[in-house]
């Protein structure tokens, strides 16, 4: 047994996680769901790159959320929580309003480990955290406080129960990897779980490389986003302003924000969802 499925059964087989669900809602049979399936490869190939990450990163992925001392007034400025620090390890990356946060009912599509999850909860009221690892997932259980839920991106069941009850969602390194079409289904698949006006914040990668600063600098397979999703986990796709107005044209958005950030290589947009 190699290193990776060692880790792999240690994770995957510490049961189930102490954490429950937020008190149980009832689902809204009028809200139609578009879920997207992972199949068991697509799980396979982010479990091989999560235990990946896990090899490099473990001292952060694994720290449970007390071991973050602080927390900070949140900005007012979105571009500044990009370097928010809550006392140790990385900043948080990502980039929302503080009123969006603030006592509210958020989601994150890619959760990953939790390593967003287990720190901006101490500010919202409840989390909701998505994805198509199961071990990611399992790592993110273990390390979250009891406010924060997660749910793989194939319980379609359980997913039902948050429908209509999300005001924000959010995202870090998750929408640079997109192309038009998985855009288009990721964001059918968010609209049933927003209420009337909730906001989804994405991060579209925009190359700025005479800007580019630190670890945001990474980039080396850019796709334009009607080109075939790669299948390469690293690749990025840039997304120009209209193809932003191409990608919602369909749905029941508005754009009510939108800003180019070199350092970080990105277009920041703000979507609403329409009444």
């Amino acid at each position: 047994m190699n290193l990776l499925e060692w880790m792999k059964t240690k994770i995957m087989g510490r049961g189930e996680s102490p954490f429950k669900m937020p008190e149980e809602r009832s689902t809204n049979e009028e809200i139609k769901g578009d879920f997207i399936q992972c199949s068991e490869e697509e799980v396979g190939r982010w479990d091989k790159e999560w235990l990946n990450y896990l090899l490099r990163e473990y001292p952060y992925q694994l720290a449970p959320f007390h071991r973050y001392p602080d927390k900070p007034p949140l900005p007012n400025n979105p571009l500044d929580f990009l370097n928010l620090n809550l006392g140790w390890g990385p900043p948080l990356c990502l980039y929302c309003n503080r009123e969006a946060i603030e006592g509210k009912a958020i989601m994150e599509m890619g959760c990953g480990c939790g390593n967003l999850g287990k720190l901006i909860s101490r500010y919202c009221d409840t989390y909701l955290g998505v994805d198509c690892s199961r071990i990611a997932l399992a790592v993110a259980k273990l390390v979250s406080p009891s406010n924060c839920t997660y749910i793989h991106m194939n319980q379609h069941e359980e997913l039902k129960g948050f429908f209509g009850w999300i005001d924000t969602i959010v995202s870090r390194f998750f929408w640079i990897h997109q192309n038009m079409e998985m855009a288009k289904k990721v964001l059918s698949f968010l609209e049933p779980f927003l209420k009337s006006n909730g906001k989804i914040y994405i991060d579209f990668f925009w190359p700025n490389p005479e800007e580019a600063i630190g670890f945001w600098k990474e980039t080396s397979l850019i796709f334009s986003p009607d080109q075939p999703l790669s299948e390469s986990p690293s690749a990025v796709y840039k997304y120009s302003f209209e193809d932003v107005k191409k990608l919602i044209l369909d749905f029941n958005y508005r754009i009510v924000h939108q800003e180019l950030h070199g350092a970080s290589q990105r277009r920041y947009v703000i979507v609403e969802k329409i009444s």
